[in-house]
């Protein structure tokens, strides 16, 4: 496998610059979760200006079809996060394992979280699928969903892994 480095003046490379174009939000995914490694579903977040807070939300133990109320509870939680970090825009990545063809299951999963943003404070601006042959996106036009949100605090970043049991748990 080859490493290409982000050249300075990439989306990738500046975490400040931000992410507008859909090849800019790709090639960030790719800076951060370039090759699947085993089953997660990562949570990035955007403020209004597109650029990404320093804070990323990675849940282990996703099963292959989504529960709706599991989904649904998540969805809560990342509102709440939204308030209170000034979150915009979510972008999902679902890390799995396996040929990047998509599958039933990444269908189900990028239906279940392009849900999410009726009645909530952010919008879905995408959801990716991370694959051992690195990040692919959906080939339909309804990919990538660009909003313009306003309303922006200082973010934090997350400093743990989190378990989707344990979250379901919290809510």
């Amino acid at each position: 496998m080859t490493v290409t480095l982000a050249s300075p003046s990439s989306p990738a490379a500046d975490p400040h610059r931000p992410v507008v174009s859909d090849d800019e939000l790709l090639a960030r995914v790719e800076s951060l979760v370039p090759v699947a490694v085993r089953r997660q579903l990562w949570t990035l977040f955007l403020d209004a200006d597109q650029v990404q807070l320093p804070m990323v939300v990675p849940l282990e133990g996703i099963p292959e079809r989504p529960d709706r109320r599991a989904v649904e509870r998540w969805g809560d939680a990342l509102d709440e996060v939204a308030s209170e970090f000034g979150v915009a825009a979510v972008v999902f990545v679902l890390e799995r394992p396996g040929p990047a063809a998509d599958s039933w299951s990444d269908a189900a999963w990028r239906d279940a979280l392009t849900g999410l943003a009726e009645a909530r404070r952010y919008a879905v601006r995408a959801v990716l699928t991370c694959t051992s042959d690195g990040v692919v996106a959906p080939h339909d036009a309804h990919s990538v969903i660009v909003t313009d949100r306003d309303g922006c605090s200082r973010p934090q970043s997350s400093p743990s892994r989190l378990r989707l049991s344990e979250v379901l748990a919290a809510c």
